[in-house]
């Protein structure tokens, strides 16, 4: 297993964290994308396929709520890294500006009527706004159509594709720069571990 080296900034850590966990988020969701086309496929007793089918909704709108919460606070710490290392100011200030469309999803989030997956209309309005079927399509016509990949709009505004691909760029330059993952000995590991719980649980100002 890998782990981070210790000598870079708080503020690196931090980023590098919230961009993994953005692409962690992205890959589940496309994960939940094929269940759920897996479950369109063979729906089975109708009460118990709208059932699941509500679940795997509810599964895709909170990861993509993680997933947008996770570049906005890799946003914060890019802006950051990007004043004390000249080396990052020009792709701080990039990856900032090409996730600042997701800052209009902060207030979105806090009112979930129009996502709320009470009835199929609602479900079908979901994945109409993030492109999974055409603008103007009544309802999901295949299983293929809940597919989650490159082209999901992510709050209605920027294709995961893309914005995966970002946040994989910017970590793999901070790997590079930073040396974030290197093997250590198992007890230097361990070690490390409890050092990262322990600063965790601290409370930052």
């Amino acid at each position: 297993m890998k782990y981070e080296a210790v000598h870079a900034p708080l503020s690196v850590y931090m980023l590098a964290d919230h961009l993994d966990a953005a692409l962690a988020a992205g890959e589940d969701l496309m994960v939940r994308g094929s269940q759920w086309c897996a479950l369109a496929e063979k729906p089975g007793e109708p009460l118990e396929f709208a059932t699941r089918q509500r679940q795997l909704a509810e599964d895709v709108r909170m990861l993509e709520l993680m997933l947008v919460a996770r570049i906005l606070k890799a946003r914060t710490h890019a802006l950051s890294v990007a004043e004390f290392d000249d080396r990052f100011s020009v792709v701080g200030k990039l990856f900032a500006s090409g996730t600042a469309i997701l800052l209009d999803a902060i207030e979105e989030s806090s009112d979930a009527r129009s996502t709320d997956f009470d009835t199929g209309d609602d479900i079908v309005a979901y994945v109409r706004s993030r492109g999974l079927i055409a603008p103007d399509a009544a309802d999901v016509r295949l299983a293929s159509d809940l597919t989650i990949d490159d082209s999901f709009l992510v709050a209605k505004r920027m294709a995961l594709g893309p914005l995966l691909d970002m946040a994989a760029a910017f970590l793999d330059a901070l790997d590079v720069q930073y040396d974030l993952f290197v093997e250590e000995e198992p007890a230097t590991a361990k070690t490390r571990l409890f050092e990262l719980d322990v600063m965790d649980r601290v409370p930052l100002n």
